[in-house]
């Protein structure tokens, strides 16, 4: 073999070095690499000086075959491997797949309402001034990212569709400007790394991985196009135009079943055995308060009837809307300290104090009576998020069956 022909090959192996360990397939076997901080920046930032490197080799091989006149099959293979390498990188790499959006687009429920069908599945977000904003599930299924960076309460949302769970952060402190990708999954939860702070971030832990960050919440909420509508109608909606790679992505999702609650089909191994007390895949609101852990199957909610429960020292509302479609969990405690117990009244939609007999709605606010003005604190949880992620990253969760449950005395 001539001199170009080692090159070209040289070329093809480092280009492959620099691409794969980044691609979907190939983070099969690399996640946890990918995973950490320092796998993160050695995959997808030190990457691209082996990536010049080889491009840098190919020219040198096919200078050099030209002017020895001695263009051979193997420097023709090892060029087709090349290409074949970056090509397989431009459809599967995850810097490409996950560029998150910095710039969104919203239009009104209105307008959301004539482009979608009305059982269209939205991720809603409370920003920091709680004021709502819903995002279209299906679209933020490939960025997995969306910024919100207007007005004076920017958050970011996130949405893992292994785990079919949602969170939001609001954009403060050291998280003020995040500048992040998407990088793994780990046990089917999605893994993001911050540049700006050089940490990799687990949606499900809320914070870096090695605790040096922790980010803070923001209520987030999963429930039908309609219902969302109902609820929040002077709500701005998140769109953007389909691509062909979102058909391309969630294609290969699709031939997985992996959003398919009824398949038990799961991409990435549990870090524990899978917990068989729920359903693999049945949808819970997994909630953590001061170290404890609970989980509120959606399918035992009983609609309409608000659970007072306590968790974690903390007394806390459960309500739920809408043939569940709605739920939310709320501080039944007031800011002066004043605990309440809620039941539901004779108006649809309606909620009471047993305490002071003032009415509520479901999104936590006093319409009338002695607290009229008043409003509960929603707790940021992850809403409708598959039963196996949350115990899998909660292994010592509780489960509340409210059916069952003797703790709503006053409901």
């Amino acid at each position: 073999m001539a001199n170009s022909d080692w090159i070209v090959l040289l070329a093809a192996i480092t280009c492959a070095a620099a691409v794969l360990p980044g691609t979907l397939g190939i983070l099969m076997l690399t996640n946890r690499l990918a995973a950490e901080a320092r796998g993160a920046r050695l995959i997808y930032q030190h990457s691209r000086i082996l990536l010049m490197a080889s491009a840098a080799g190919l020219v040198l091989a096919w200078v050099i075959a030209i002017q020895d006149d001695a263009v051979s099959g193997p420097l023709l293979a090892g060029t087709i491997l090349y290409a074949g390498v970056l090509g397989f990188g431009f459809l599967m790499h995850t810097r490409l797949l996950f560029r998150p959006i910095r710039r969104p687009t919203f239009i009104s429920v209105a307008q959301a309402l004539e482009r979608f069908d009305a059982a269209e599945e939205v991720v809603g977000i409370l920003d920091p001034k709680g004021d709502p904003y819903a995002f279209i599930a299906r679209l933020a299924r490939r960025p997995h990212v969306v910024h919100q960076p207007d007005g004076q309460a920017p958050f970011t949302m996130t949405h893992c569709i292994l785990s079919h769970s949602s969170m939001a952060y609001e954009n403060s402190g050291a998280f003020d400007k995040p500048d992040i990708m998407v990088t793994a999954a780990i046990a089917n939860n999605m893994v993001f790394y911050d540049a700006k702070n050089r940490c990799s971030i687990t949606q499900l832990h809320n914070a870096s991985r090695d605790g040096s960050l922790p980010l803070k919440t923001l209520p987030s909420l999963m429930m039908r196009l309609a219902t969302w509508a109902e609820l929040y109608p002077d709500s701005r909606i998140w769109v953007r135009a389909k691509t062909w790679r979102d058909a391309f992505y969630l294609k290969v999702l699709s031939r997985a079943d992996v959003i398919d609650p009824e398949s038990p089909v799961l991409i990435y191994p549990l870090m524990n055995p899978s917990d068989e007390r729920l359903p693999l895949k049945s949808q819970v609101l997994g909630v953590e308060i001061a170290g404890a852990e609970r989980a509120y199957p959606l399918a035992a909610l009983n609609d309409g009837q608000p659970l007072n429960d306590e968790l974690g020292g903390v007394p806390i509302l459960i309500v739920s809307a809408f043939d569940n479609d709605y739920a939310q969990i709320f501080i039944r405690q007031l800011k002066d300290g004043t605990t309440l117990n809620f039941r539901l009244s004779g108006e649809s939609g309606t909620l009471t104090d047993t305490e002071t007999g003032s009415s509520w709605d479901l999104k936590g606010h006093c319409k009338a009576g002695p607290r009229s003005g008043d409003s509960l604190q929603p707790v940021p949880h992850y809403n409708k998020i598959f039963w196996f992620a949350w115990a899998d990253y909660h292994p010592n969760t509780e489960i509340c069956l409210p059916r069952d449950s003797a703790r709503d005395q006053a409901a």
